[in-house]
């Protein structure tokens, strides 16, 4: 038992003091136990307050950053972070709301209910931690308790009170950011002067598939290859642009694609909330032939082997309608960062794949990677190579092995809003002989967003002579010209065949 002099007992023993812990308990109790987590409508916020010199309201967006404001007068900050995201459960609420504004009012009444619930925590916690504080001075311990409790909720109310009570939430059209979020307020408005395009180039999408279709009928009428053909569409570096795949529907729909092969990036971090933009694809009536790029997560992997029609490559050939493919994820997409592979990782990584190659009896028809410096030493091995990443569409020819870039399929995705000329929209088709499992054409197309042209351009793989084949540049503009006027919509833009 500890003996205390009279008058340090004394002190102790006084209402002052008893009152002066139960606020300071109160208070530490609220800051140590007061961070707790509620689920909101698919995502699940973590709510917490701690000391600060500036009030401040900090919104935790892992893994891009924060955001923070100063946003009340009283001594404290409050975090909210996003702690996970459960994709299924934001689909089954957008599916039951008409509109974006509603589903955003929707879970903003839902996150002022869980508020709600984590200030009565915070009261709450303020109660005991007075109550106990209090109960620590001797004499009387059962009154000063009861008083201590009365005190730390009053102290804890009054700042909360304060908080709410000088809470602007305008600041936030001044905030500060850190981390990847520290390009929000370019982004922001760039996005917000280019969102109208993008809702009108969605709008155009069946137009200029239509026109595209019309060209395409007539340069197989001009240079006809054979009509047992498999189609291959060939896309690459989505980035999450939801218009990408309006256009992959419609060339699948109109140009009767059998299956399409995805050469990665489909998102942009490889986060779960961007997986929910890859949902789309399950409508598809074909397969889709997916291999990750750097841009993408084991997250992105995990959910895009749970749609329906996705074939996911991970290095085991796979043959789909009677072409067999090899493909393997971009080693970057292991972890969480966007950074492509260094030298020595991608060397690894074309070893493995090598090896994989060589221990085949029968050679794949296609290989599909996503970086094209994956592939160097390769080439020659297999008939057909598919590449993206770079963003720029292209088709060579080295050692009897065509490879094809698709460039990027969804403009770079954000990455559009900082080239005011505009990013193409790109995809290939493949022709591929079903007999003989040879390639014979490529067709390339390329739809410029912003002027809403098109670029339409036959590849042919060793096909006829060019005497026999080839149209002349003058009768050939002629003839898109001709078929433009008939076809009013998304602007042609004229293009003689190439060989192979």
């Amino acid at each position: 038992m500890v003996f205390l002099p009279d008058v340090v007992r004394k002190i102790l023993s006084s209402w002052a003091v008893a009152l002066i812990i139960a606020i300071v308990a109160s208070g530490t109790f609220a800051l140590l136990f007061g961070y707790s987590s509620y689920d909101v409508d698919g995502l699940r916020l973590g709510f917490g307050i701690e000391p600060s010199a500036h009030g401040q309201t900090e919104l935790a967006i892992p893994p891009f950053g924060e955001v923070t404001a100063a946003t009340h007068k009283t001594p404290l900050r409050i975090r909210v972070g996003v702690e996970r995201i459960y994709p299924h459960e934001i689909g089954q609420v957008a599916d039951k709301i008409d509109t974006g504004g509603e589903l955003v009012k929707k879970i903003e009444t839902e996150g002022k209910k869980a508020f709600r619930q984590f200030v009565i925590r915070l009261i709450v916690l303020a109660a005991i931690g007075g109550m106990l504080g209090a109960a620590l001075s001797p004499r009387r311990r059962i009154y000063k308790a009861v008083a201590g409790t009365f005190v730390g909720v009053a102290f804890v109310g009054v700042l909360l009170w304060g908080t709410y009570a000088t809470f602007n939430v305008y600041a936030f059209k001044q905030p500060s950011y850190s981390g990847a979020l520290t390009a929000a307020p370019w982004a922001t408005e760039e996005i917000a002067k280019r969102l109208g395009d993008i809702k009108a180039f969605r709008n155009e999408i069946r137009a200029i598939a239509a026109n595209v279709d019309s060209f395409y009928s007539k340069i197989d009428a001009w240079h006809p290859i054979k009509e047992d053909t498999i189609k291959v569409l060939h896309v690459s570096d989505i980035h999450n642009n939801p218009v990408a795949l309006d256009l992959i529907k419609r060339v699948v729909k109109d140009f009767n694609v059998d299956l399409v092969i995805d050469t990665g990036d489909i998102t942009d971090f490889g986060t779960p909330v961007e997986t929910k933009l890859t949902e789309g694809i399950s409508s598809l009536p074909v397969p889709y032939v997916y291999v990750p790029g750097n841009h993408d997560s084991s997250a992105t992997a995990s959910f895009m082997r749970k749609i329906k029609n996705v074939v996911f490559l991970d290095g085991k050939p796979v043959t789909v309608k009677g072409i067999t493919i090899l493909g393997m994820a971009d080693p970057a997409s292991a972890s969480s960062e966007v950074a492509p592979a260094n030298d020595a990782v991608m060397a690894t990584f074309r070893l493995k794949v090598k090896r994989i190659l060589e221990s085949q009896p029968e050679k794949p028809l296609i290989l599909a990677v996503h970086n094209p410096k994956a592939v160097r030493g390769l080439l020659g091995q297999v008939p057909i190579v598919l590449v993206g990443h770079t963003h720029k569409a292209g088709l060579t020819e080295k050692n009897g092995c065509v490879i094809d870039n698709a460039g990027t399929t969804g403009a770079a995705g954000l990455r559009t809003f900082q080239n005011e000329a505009g990013v193409p929209y790109t995809l290939d088709l493949l022709n591929i002989d079903s007999s003989k499992k040879k390639l014979v054409a490529i067709d390339s197309l390329a739809v410029t967003g912003a002027e809403m042209e098109f670029r339409l351009e036959r590849n042919l793989i060793k096909g006829k002579e060019a005497s026999e084949t080839e149209l002349g540049m003058d009768q050939f503009k002629q003839n898109l010209r001709r078929a433009g006027n008939r076809n009013k919509g998304a602007a042609p833009s004229a293009t003689a065949e190439k060989h192979l």
